[in-house]
């Protein structure tokens, strides 16, 4: 009888029997106990001797495809973090307005007191103290009640000639570099310009204002809606403009897409009339962005009228913009008479466009003018 395990016995029986072999000149067969261990081959995306020419091309190619992807995601990520952090920004700017906004008001002058008197509105003096170089706020408000307005900025003016519609290009309120830029009033315009209470200079018939178009549809991002949404307009019909002293408002009549860099027939300087020399050559200009708009609304349009003019890139051509035209709201006028709108059967577009469409537009088609 053995006191050994039956499976060890078996196993001592074995190392014996390997021995024996051996002793006698014979090969060690290998244990049930151990196993080969394979090598494992680690990822190897570099090129390395020994490659063919087509491993190496392929390894360079999936190492240049890796550096783009990386490259790339991390300018997305900073484009929309930018944007992020420039939106906490406006954010913070509208708080500060809305609050000011809330302040009790200084009682009205006494009925012998009374002059038409500018004087600066609390939701600007916070910020003239922080940029002297603040002129108004503009907002479009929505019909909608559920919805925000899509754009509620300060509008900003540097007031040189070298440099003025670009100093804002890609600074923020605070004058920070900021790819998104701020909104900004022609350096050529005059806006309620004031000096002891009275204002100094005449406001220029047309203003004109400049943001950047961004695709997540910040400062004046969300203008490209007029064009592509059949609907935006009846319910953004209205463009809110305060000056640091006065509120307006005005009616949009014409939204159009041109290129700047046409010197064809078809070209339309909107951005050089900020005054116009008589009636007829206001009217040359407004009806020439009737036969331009996208769409065509209900809003008169009259000699008197001042016009703000919103202005912003567009990606049709490669110096394509998109502009809206609105016209200032009359004393005693209905704010929403007329604003309703029909897609324009006839748009005179650029040259540019027929590039790659068919030229449809008829200059002797039916056209009822404004005057």
């Amino acid at each position: 009888m053995s006191f050994i395990p039956e499976e060890q016995n078996a196993d001592l029986m074995e190392n014996a029997s390997s021995q024996e072999a051996a002793a006698a000149g014979g090969k060690t067969p290998p244990s049930r106990t151990r196993k080969s261990k394979n090598k494992k081959k680690g990822l190897n995306i570099l090129p390395s001797k020994g490659d063919s020419p087509f491993e190496v091309i392929r390894k360079f190619i999936f190492l240049m495809s890796a550096g783009v992807f990386v490259v790339c995601s991390f300018l997305i990520g900073k484009y929309f973090w930018d944007n992020h952090q420039n939106d906490l920004k406006n954010g913070e700017l509208q708080e500060m307005k809305m609050q000011a906004e809330e302040e009790p008001t200084t009682e009205p002058p006494k009925e012998e007191e009374k002059h038409d008197y500018f004087d600066l509105l609390p939701s600007q003096r916070g910020f003239l103290e922080q940029n002297s170089e603040i002129v108004g706020w503009i907002s479009i408000p929505t019909k909608d009640p559920d919805s925000a307005s899509p754009i509620d900025y300060p509008v900003l003016q540097h007031k040189d000639e070298e440099n003025g519609n670009e100093y804002y290009l890609d600074r923020d309120f605070f004058g920070n570099q900021e790819k998104a830029g701020a909104i900004f009033l022609d350096y050529r315009n005059d806006f309620d310009v004031v000096e002891n209470r009275e204002r100094k200079v005449k406001n220029s018939e047309n203003l004109v204002i400049y943001g950047h178009n961004m695709h997540d549809y910040s400062m004046f991002g969300s203008l490209k809606m007029y064009i592509n949404d059949a609907n935006y307009y009846d319910n953004h019909p209205i463009i809110e403009l305060d000056s640091n002293y006065r509120h307006y408002k005005y009616k949009i009549f014409g939204m159009i897409i041109v290129d700047v860099d046409d010197t064809t027939e078809t070209k339309f300087n909107y951005w050089n009339t900020l005054d116009f020399v008589d009636e007829a050559d206001f009217y040359r200009y407004v009806n020439e962005v009737k036969r331009r708009t996208v769409r065509l609304t209900d809003v008169d349009v009259k000699y008197g009228d001042q016009i703000l003019t919103l202005s912003t890139c567009n990606s049709t051509f490669s110096q394509g913009r998109l502009v809206l035209f609105a016209r200032l709201v009359r004393d005693g006028e209905d704010l929403l008479a007329g604003c309703t709108s029909t897609e324009n059967p006839n748009i005179k577009w650029p040259n540019s466009y027929y590039k790659w469409h068919k030229n449809t537009y008829d200059p002797n088609a039916e056209f009822v003018p404004y005057g």
